[in-house]
């Protein structure tokens, strides 16, 4: 009864949402559900005959998310997912109400959810997780967190929390060191020794001068390393195999999420060949916001990119922010995007010095702009309103790249969805 009553008023309040026009309402349904029926999450994904996993991190959720989902089903398994990028508990009961049977039945084998590091371990309390893939600790929305050492506690519990396997960052020193007391296996991914430079840790990002020790390379054995990367072809170790790969998935930090990818599926589904798995990942794109490309009106292509931290920045700057492409830096402070913006100071935008077209906009249009009078990089337009903002970029010529915030990214791509061209 219980599964029947929560799966009917979850998709009641998930129609009554989408009848008012309320946009970014994906958590609602489960907010509602969660209220009336505590319990309900729990009995549902009992259900599931191969239980549950989990991925957590402070950057790359989304997209990982859908790589692991992808590849599952492509290997035949029905995955249930939070596709929409809501990983809150409550996002997680939408997604199951909404994907489940009027009757409460959820016709999946496997669930892949990403979750946010504070409510990760809270789901945990819910069901146990087969698999956690910890990504990465980074220092992210300080108002929530605090520092780093907190994020890394938090997606290491979660990590401790699986009942099967952990799948983990050997580069990341924090997450490895939690690995390292499980008392479960641990498979690690990671990167070649002289890629490590391409992808760098939190205390590399903010560090002065000599601070921080050398680079070091992962002293466990990896289960899947990175070992080189152009434009988008990649060449990956997958136990003992060497393979090559082309991604759809922009940008250089997702080869390294890809890793990840790969070295999850490969602890759920052991006996499945590698040379299967890497041909599937050439044909994953880009998850919502991150990364999708659009067609716009006068034939030109605009590049929606997802910003939200120290890291997340650094390496959106080093895949997208080419010298002819025009940019646009839209970054707000609600409460989803959190309020402290203080992490702009830890990013280095000296790379933008002498750029063609640089645009800022969004609540902290002003902000962003002081900020990059620092880095000695010259802002043409300050224009807080989104919509006018973008109409400013889509008059540039050439290609454009966009680097949002959370909310401000969302509202940009319901006005790209609308008025551009198709979505790549």
């Amino acid at each position: 009864m219980r599964k029947t009553v929560g799966t009917l008023l979850g998709k009641s309040v998930a129609q009554a949402v989408k009848l008012r026009g309320k946009s970014g309402g994906q958590a609602m349904p489960g907010l509602v559900v969660e209220s009336i029926l505590p319990g309900y999450l729990g009995v549902m994904l009992k259900q599931l005959p191969e239980g549950v996993v989990l991925i957590t991190g402070t950057n790359g959720k989304t997209t990982t998310t859908k790589m692991v989902v992808e590849l599952l089903r492509a290997s035949g398994k029905r995955v249930l997912t939070n596709a929409t990028g809501s990983n809150l508990t409550r996002g997680i009961i939408s997604s199951v109400s909404q994907q489940a049977t009027k009757t409460g039945r959820l016709p999946f084998d496997i669930a892949v959810f990403e979750l946010d590091e504070a409510y990760a371990y809270q789901f945990t309390r819910v069901m146990r997780p087969r698999f956690v893939l910890g990504l990465n600790a980074s220092r992210d929305q300080l108002d929530r967190f605090g520092e780093v050492d907190t994020v890394a506690r938090l997606i290491g519990d979660t990590m401790l929390s699986a009942t099967e396997r952990i799948v983990t960052n050997a580069d990341d020193k924090r997450l490895s060191l939690i690995a390292d007391q499980a008392e479960m296996p641990v498979s690690y991914f990671g990167v070649a020794p002289q890629l490590l430079k391409y992808f760098p840790r939190d205390d590399e990002l903010v560090a002065v001068e000599g601070s921080v020790p050398t680079l070091q390379a992962a002293e466990v054995p990896l289960s899947v390393e990175l070992l080189s990367f152009k434009n988008a072809e990649a060449v990956y170790r997958v136990g003992k195999k060497r393979l090559a790969t082309s991604l759809q998935v922009t940008g250089q930090h997702n080869f390294q999420n890809a890793a990840g990818a790969l070295a999850l599926v490969q602890a759920i589904l052991p006996e499945t060949d590698p040379a299967q798995l890497a041909s599937h990942l050439a044909e994953v794109k880009p998850a919502f916001g991150r990364g999708q490309a659009f067609t716009l009106k006068n034939g030109s292509m605009l590049q929606l990119n997802l910003v939200k931290n120290p890291a997340s920045f650094r390496q959106g700057l080093a895949s997208y922010a080419k010298s002819n492409t025009a940019l646009m830096f839209a970054i707000n402070d609600n409460i989803a995007d959190g309020r402290d913006m203080s992490w702009l100071w830890d990013v280095d935008f000296t790379s933008l010095q002498g750029q063609k077209m640089v645009l800022t906009s969004g609540s902290r249009a002003a902000d962003m702009a002081l900020r990059f009078q620092y880095d000695n990089v010259v802002v043409q337009t300050i224009e807080p309103s989104l919509e006018t903002a973008l109409h400013s970029l889509s008059k540039q010529p050439g290609d454009k790249v966009i680097f949002a915030t959370y909310t401000a990214m969302l509202k940009l791509h319901a006005i790209l969805g609308k008025q551009a061209g198709k979505t790549l």
